[in-house]
């Protein structure tokens, strides 16, 4: 991998970004991706009901498991 030099700034600001012991690289390759790459966006219903379709064991909908386990969305 490359070596570059940054001013202390921009470090400061990479360092910032991190998310927990993520390293330097990894950060910036996060920071860097087009945003359409980075979407996560998942359309819940519609997987709770292919699962419901596909699937021959006892299923739970999101929204039961959340209030069943008390967690938020």
């Amino acid at each position: 991998m490359p070596t570059i030099e940054v001013s202390d700034t921009v470090y400061d600001e990479i360092l910032s970004r991190r998310r927990g012991r993520e390293s330097i690289g990894k950060t910036l390759e996060r920071e860097l991706k087009p945003e359409a790459a980075c979407e996560t966006g998942v359309n819940v219903k519609e997987v709770d009901d292919m699962v419901r379709r596909t699937s021959r064991e006892k299923t739970y909908a999101s929204e039961e498991l959340r209030a069943k386990y008390r967690v938020g969305s």
